[in-house]
Parts: structure tokens; sequence; C-alpha cells
């Protein structure tokens, strides 16, 4: 029970303003416990998730200045992220909020600028959760690939160093990428 709270709360917070990612905890579940306990933490955050944008959609919706100058002041969030969230959120925005969800872009940024542009709220929440759970299911992927490449090389004591040490270097590498832009 712990872990779909846990799942849930992480969801929310990186919904709205928190900068790590739920796929942190979703990873080590699927570590410890598999992919299909994975998955079902996935379900749980990814409605979370979705739940928490559509607060946020109405965030923006009803304040898109105030909105967008607290979102500026989340860690890596800069201009460059809402110019482009505004330009994916023109197009044909439930493929580039998926696309988005794994190219870095914070989804919490996609919400208020669904609400700014006035996006209907029902589809965009429907998009968000199938955005989100395809992100967490394809993190949990990659991670069952790797144990099943470290059990196949006999390294399976190093399970959680490797994936320690993935999500270290990923954060460094974005956080470094987006330095002087957030």
């Amino acid at each position: 029970m712990i872990w779909f709270i846990a799942a849930a709360v992480w969801g929310v917070a990186e919904a709205s303003l928190f900068f790590i990612v739920p796929d942190v905890i979703l990873t080590y579940a699927t570590v410890r416990h598999g992919a299909r306990a994975g998955l079902k933490l996935a379900v749980v955050t990814a409605t979370a998730a979705a739940v928490t944008g559509v607060a946020m959609w109405f965030w923006g919706r009803l304040d898109p200045v105030g909105a967008r100058q607290i979102m500026l002041m989340v860690p890596a969030i800069g201009p460059d992220l809402f110019a482009r969230t505004t330009r994916e959120m023109a197009g044909f925005w439930p493929l580039n909020l998926t696309i988005g969800a794994v190219t870095g872009v914070p989804y919490k940024l996609y919400a208020v600028t669904a609400g700014a542009l006035g996006v209907p709220v029902a589809w965009f929440a429907i998009a968000s959760y199938v955005a989100r759970f395809l992100r967490f299911a394809f993190s949990i992927g990659l991670t069952v690939a790797a144990v099943e490449a470290l059990d196949h090389m006999g390294l399976s004591r190093w399970r959680y160093h490797v994936l320690t040490a993935g999500w270290v270097i990923l954060y460094a590498v974005y956080f470094t990428l987006r330095a002087g832009k957030g």
C-alpha cells in the first residue's frame, strides 16, 4: 500500500511543482518487485498526474501569467520550454504531449499552457493520462531490459547501483544542458 501512496504523491508533486520525475520510484519498484508491480504503480501515478494536470490546466486558464511566473521558478524550466509548449499545443498537441514526455519537457508546462490556450479540459485529461502512462511504461520497459541484461551477465547484485547511476547521470546531463536556460 505504501508504494501506491508514494507513487500517487510523487505523480501529484511532479505534475505540479516538483522537478524529479516519478519514473524514479517506478523504476526502483520495478527492480524490486518486477514489471507487473511497476505497471500497476504506473496506472496510479498516471492517474494522479492527470488529475493534477487538470488542476494545473485550470490554473493556466484562470491565471496564465501567475502560473507561468511560478513555473519559471522550478529548476531547469526556462522561457524556451514555454515557447516550445505553446507551439506544440497549437499543433497536434496529443502527439506533442506524448513526445514531450520523453524529450525533457515537463508535463506541468503542457498543462498550464493547455489551460491558457483553451484546449478542451476533458480531452486534455484523457490525453494526459495516456501520455503519462506511456512514458512511465517506457521507463519500466527500459528498466526490465536493463535488469535482464544484468542478470544475463551474472551481475544481478548490481541492479540498484546501475539504476541509481543511471538516474544520477540522466539528471546530471539534463541539468547541464538546461543550465542557463532555466
